[in-house]
């Protein structure tokens, strides 16, 4: 069975959300420091896996993004319509706003879902997928 791919709320290839960033720092990549009057997060782009690695404070994965490649269930998810996700995933985003982005020079009007249960942020344009975002969902303690 292969295991690379997406594996919701959980993990992308060899990349397992919550786990320590030093695990993969074996691999080719190249690492970017955002120093935000709210937060300090650290990114790393894996060249071979082809993704970016957004990791906390104290250096665990919290968000996996993926640009180029996607696989879910053996399933390329950049360049597929969100129309098929909707019906493969049967389940609808918790949230949906529209952001302006430059993409080449040009600008692209693209619509943000978030599936909050199942820690997934997916980006559209033009009603295909150009981005996907993992997440760990985290339990709200009551």
């Amino acid at each position: 069975m292969d295991t690379k791919g997406l594996i919701l709320n959980t993990a992308y290839n060899d990349f397992i959300l919550d786990s320590d960033i030093s695990n993969y720092l074996y691999k080719r990549h190249t690492k970017a420091v955002y120093n935000e009057s709210t937060f300090t997060n650290s990114s790393y782009y894996f060249y071979d896996d082809e993704i970016d690695i957004w990791c906390d404070d104290d250096g665990k994965i919290n968000v996996i993004r993926c640009a180029s490649s996607c696989f879910y269930q053996g399933v390329e998810l950049i360049g597929l319509p969100f129309q098929e996700l909707l019906s493969a995933i049967r389940i609808l985003p918790n949230n949906h706003e529209r952001i302006y982005l430059l993409v080449n020079g040009k600008g692209q009007n693209q619509h943000v879902y978030d599936f909050e249960t199942i820690g997934l942020q997916i980006w559209v344009w033009r009603q295909k997928i150009k981005t996907v975002l993992i997440y760990k969902v985290v339990e709200e303690e009551l």
